[in-house]
């Protein structure tokens, strides 16, 4: 009766208790996630899932179900499932013949055809490895497709952010930070902290791990770190590392030798080029020192993060969960998070890398070669099945305040990250004026709170000049340059700027809180109406 009664049990414990102790949302409330499960147990008869014949407490009842081991093999647990299957069969078999007696028979065979083109495809798909060019090229394609639906589909896209998180962070207790730092550019560090400080204090006690090219000053050498790293998982770096690893030992020469006009020099000649190295290492450190923590997040040393709109957008996010987010760049092959606006990686995303030595060995071995450690992040991670989102991209921004390009799709978007904030003053400005933020800050915030005064000079509103702005020639006048972004391209023109010795006016689908604009700009400014309507549309979501 016993061999009869377990394989009984054990196909209602698979086909019903299990569905059931898992309908709960995996987010619900605590009496969803436990009260129910205790009312599945105690809903079953006593002693069936080998516990005690007398009934006892359900919570005992339910541990002692669970601590209860399934057996691996035995052929009645399948009877189920086959008949469950022979039902399903005959279901999509019958809804099959009922389609295809709907169907003209000239279409039958080119529909067939069809779908085993599709199936084929979709099956190919599936067993291409995770970081292949066609992985890559889906996941763009879908990424763009999805913010364009988005975007058609929603006044406000990011209203979901303005509505009370379901993770609780603490930026300074629950993220690990990794500082990239230069042996030229060290002094940025305490810059950068001080800046943090007066902010609200990002940067907690622990959980920062500050990386360089050289040992000293609270900064670890990453590159040394790295050569270790490449003996213990067996990477040959005699050929590819040959050439980084005698850089690495000039400029280490050089700094141990006190010669600091010398480890200048050469930090300047070749230290982006070692940049690509710290990465790895770092990562892999950072994780190991610090596992408890709920995100991870890579900085350069002149990056700076606004806290109200990290803490918001984190809240929002599972760290148990494989994230990989920032400011996308880069083509469908190599899509990344642009490492000067800020890179944030989940718990879960690093426990992943951290654990699989074949892709820290093979991404170890990339370093030697690759250019820009943040795209070796980016391919690093493909490798594991995870993927840049680029749902989050539009919040980080790789420019200092004066020339962040503030364009119509982002007004009203919360605002991350500032880069390029090289100066001895540039951080403390940035962090004293956004001190009184309580709150996240949009983009469009940016023009009142870093706008400049048009008093002592023209004030350039369109910034740099790209492949996306667009020149006329043989315009004679500001008036003339203002009307053809005003009137002539009001659909996309939000700031112009008139050179009066070239005699163009360029115009731009953003507008910069400005900086002061070179002699030849006799004029600039904005499209008054359309930012008026952008506000406007800020303040009525």
């Amino acid at each position: 009766m016993n061999t009869l009664i377990k394989p009984i049990n054990n196909y209602v414990r698979h086909s019903f208790i299990h569905p059931l102790l898992h309908f709960c949302p995996s987010q619900a409330l605590t009496p969803c996630s436990h009260t129910s499960s205790d009312m599945v147990v105690t809903a079953i008869a006593p002693g069936v899932f080998g516990g005690p014949t007398n009934f006892q407490h359900p919570i005992w009842q339910y541990h002692q179900y669970l601590a209860t081991p399934l057996p691996t093999q035995h052929p009645t647990t399948h009877v189920g499932r086959d008949i469950m299957g022979l039902i399903s069969s005959l279901i999509i078999l019958r809804v099959g013949t009922w389609i295809s007696a709907r169907i003209p028979r000239r279409l039958r065979r080119p529909l067939a055809v069809l779908t085993f083109v599709l199936v084929s495809l979709l099956v190919w798909y599936h067993f291409q490895p995770p970081a292949s060019t066609v992985r890559a090229a889906v996941n763009f394609n879908a990424a763009r497709l999805g913010s364009s639906v988005r975007g058609a589909a929603y006044q406000d896209p990011d209203a979901w952010m303005r509505v009370p998180g379901r993770w609780e962070v603490e930026v300074s207790a629950d993220i690990g930070y990794l500082i990239k730092t230069g042996y030229g550019t060290r002094g940025r560090v305490k810059l950068m902290r001080d800046a943090y400080e007066k902010s609200g204090g990002i940067l907690g006690e622990e959980g920062v791990l500050v990386v360089g090219d050289w040992d000293g000053d609270g900064v670890t050498d990453a590159l040394s770190r790295g050569w270790q790293m490449m003996e213990e998982f067996g990477v040959d770096d005699d050929v590819a590392g040959a050439k980084r690893r005698k850089k690495h030992g000039l400029l280490r020469a050089a700094i141990e030798s006190g010669d600091e006009e010398k480890a200048l020099e050469l930090g300047k000649e070749f230290g982006w080029e070692l940049d690509a190295l710290k990465f790895i290492p770092g990562m892999y450190d950072l994780y190991n020192r610090y596992p408890e923590k709920k995100w991870y997040i890579i900085l350069d040393d002149d990056t700076y993060l606004v806290r109200p709109t990290l803490e918001m957008l984190l809240s929002h996010l599972d760290p148990d969960k494989p994230h990989y987010i920032g400011n996308a760049v880069g083509d469908f092959r190599a899509r990344f998070a642009h490492g000067g606006s800020g890179i944030i990686i989940s718990r879960k995303a690093m426990q992943k890398f951290a654990s699989d030595k074949t892709v820290i060995a093979t991404s170890l071995a990339v370093s030697l070669v690759e250019t820009w450690g943040d795209k070796l992040v980016a391919t690093t991670l493909q490798q594991l099945g995870i993927y840049l989102e680029e749902r989050y991209a539009h919040h980080f921004n790789g420019e200092p305040p004066e020339i962040t390009r503030v364009a119509a799709e982002r007004f009203c978007a919360p605002i991350v990250s500032f880069h390029s904030l090289r100066t001895p003053t540039a951080m403390d400005h940035l962090a004293r004026s956004l001190r009184p933020f309580r709150k996240p800050i949009s983009w469009g915030t940016l023009l009142e709170v870093f706008g400049m005064p048009t008093a002592g000079g023209v004030i350039d509103r369109v910034g740099p000049l790209d492949d996306k702005t667009t020149t006329w020639k043989n315009v004679k006048s500001a008036d003339e340059c203002r009307r053809k972004c005003e009137v002539d391209s009001k659909r996309w023109c939000l700031a112009w700027k008139h050179d009066g010795a070239a005699a163009a006016c360029h115009a731009s689908p953003w507008v910069v809180p400005g900086e002061r604009g070179s002699k030849d700009i006799t004029a600039s400014g904005v499209h008054e109406a359309a930012i008026v309507g952008l506000r406007a549309r800020c303040a009525g979501d």
